[in-house]
């Protein structure tokens, strides 16, 4: 038996600066005038395992999420499209009329409907927040603008505002707002992924009603004119119901409505074009008060797997297999749990909608209604039912409706070997799916996220069994775990352990080389 030692090469400032911008999700809602006392803000810190859940009062009502965190993981200031609260969740300066103009703004952002309460710009996939490349503490707030006509099906402008977190005493400003970046009929699918050099970001954004996407370069001279490519099938519904999403690795690009179904392409981080790979228009839909036409996507933390809302049914399908779509399991259907029992904690539905994976590597899926629950994937890594899915398997102290913070994955950095990649910075990168497949009972190990703060996954094939032993950096034995054939992904947690560098060994029961992993504690 030989040893198969995998080295890890990654720049640990980069490392450390960028891998917890989402560390914390604001959601909630605040004490508006007509709700007085029942409601409030709350954040999910995932410092901590499980993550933490803390109240607070906060200024506005979220449609639109994003949010973003400094070096260590601490919130620096979060958006719901109308409005950009500072960390101490108040109204950041200069943070107001995000979005102004237009009907939209004046009925959802001034509350000319509701008392003047702030409800959040009506997009539920329309709002993200980048680290602007080359320009220290300051950040890019992309946000879709609505027209005038109050329409909810289509978005008509791309924008952008900058904060500045060096102004106001280091709680940030507003220093530009509302630049155009491009007009069009967009839909409401604002997502982004790193550029294969490490350092920039691809936003791309597809065309309502029409088979066609816009790619946008954010560099350190702003944003560039788009690339434009017509590709796939028209996708044409309201902004409500739909989502977009990029794999950890940044190679695939999924799109689910409830008219086109489920679209997924090849994406070249060096160009921005895109690639047919595969598409699923036979998920099926109720029309019912139940279904919502409430539609959503994820890839799992290896990129292996992606995960599909469609209505009140879950289904994932591996990204791997020769033939993708019959590799198509259905994981679940809505309980009914809130709408068939009104007497239960949750009045409203908790039904199926947009999903986001987190640091701690599982996936939370939001309701398309005000409930206090978000449905959890615990083992997104794990084929089929073993992926652990539990509807409304974590609680909130008070509702939330509609989306999860919108983020990119920013544990994405460089593509090594891509012509595109010659800034020189070596990121950590996420576990391939692009890998040949492994031999019968060969070894084959995952280990994701690294450098990790709370819990790593560790993936190995299904037919192997072994004992993964953990070793300190000067040689110390720290814990050892036997690990079943066919387990799938199991966690490591790391949440004690002091940081700095450790190693991970599995020496396989059957024939098969061991292999040791390097892995990096930060905190």
């Amino acid at each position: 038996m030989k040893y198969i030692i995998l080295l890890f090469s990654f720049c640990p400032l980069l490392a450390e600066a960028q891998v917890k911008f989402d560390n914390v999700w604001m959601l909630g809602t605040h004490n508006s005038i007509s709700t007085p006392t029942i409601n409030r803000g709350f954040k999910l810190d995932f410092q901590e395992t499980p993550p933490r859940l803390d109240t607070m009062s906060i200024p506005f009502d979220f449609s639109a999420i994003a949010g973003i965190c400094d070096s260590v993981g601490k919130l620096l200031f979060y958006t719901n499209g109308c409005t950009i609260a500072n960390r101490d969740h108040e109204e950041m300066a200069n943070g107001a009329e995000i979005n102004e103009g237009g009907l939209v703004y004046k009925y959802d952002c001034l509350g000319y409907f509701s008392q003047g309460d702030n409800l959040g710009y009506p997009t539920h996939q329309g709002c993200l927040i980048l680290p602007w490349p080359g320009k220290a503490k300051r950040y890019m707030l992309l946000h879709l603008h609505k027209p005038d006509t109050m329409s909810l099906w289509y978005i008509e402008n791309l924008k952008y505002s900058v904060v500045d977190m060096s102004g106001d005493d280091g709680l940030g400003e507003v220093i530009e707002k509302n630049h155009q970046v491009y007009q069009d009929t967009f839909l409401d699918m604002l997502t982004s992924v790193r550029h294969a050099n490490g350092r920039d970001w691809w936003i791309v954004l597809p065309k309502y009603n029409m088979g066609r996407y816009y790619s946008f370069l954010l560099s350190p001279e702003g944003i560039s004119e788009p690339i434009i490519q017509d590709i796939g099938n028209p996708v044409a519904h309201p902004t409500w119901g739909i989502q977009a999403m990029f794999s950890p690795n940044g190679k695939k690009y999924a799109n689910m409505s409830p008219e086109t179904g489920l679209q997924v392409f090849d994406f070249d981080r060096c160009s921005g074009n895109m690639n047919s790979v595969f598409q699923c228009d036979d998920l099926v839909f109720r029309t019912d008060i139940l279904s919502s036409y409430a539609c959503g996507v994820a890839f799992s933390p290896s990129s292996r797997f992606l995960y599909v809302v469609s209505g009140i049914n879950l289904t994932q399908f591996d990204m791997r297999a020769e033939d993708i779509l019959s590799s198509k399991v259905h994981l679940a259907q809505y309980d009914g749990f809130g709408y068939l029992h009104g007497k239960d904690i949750s009045p409203l539905p908790t039904n199926f909608y947009q999903m986001m994976l987190a640091p701690d590597g599982k996936i939370y899926m939001s309701t398309p209604n005000g409930t206090r629950f978000f449905h959890v994937i615990h083992h997104p890594d794990s084929l089929g039912l073993a992926c652990d899915f539990e509807q409304r398997g974590l609680e909130f102290p008070t509702s939330h409706s509609f989306s999860p913070p919108n983020f990119p994955h920013f544990r994405l950095y460089d593509l090594p070997g891509s012509p595109c990649d010659t800034l020189g910075i070596n990121g950590p990168q996420p576990p391939e799916d692009t890998l040949p497949p492994p031999p019968v009972c060969g070894t084959y190990l995952s280990l994701w996220p690294n450098p990790v703060s709370s819990i790593a996954s560790v993936e190995l094939p299904d037919c192997q069994g072994g004992l993964l032993s953990i070793f300190d950096a000067a040689g110390r034995l720290i814990e050892e775990q036997r690990i079943a054939p066919g387990e799938g992904a199991h966690p490591i947690v790391v949440a004690q352990y002091v940081p700095g560098i450790y190693f991970v060994r599995f020496w396989p029961d059957k024939e098969g080389d061991v292999v040791v992993r390097g892995l990096s504690v930060v905190r």
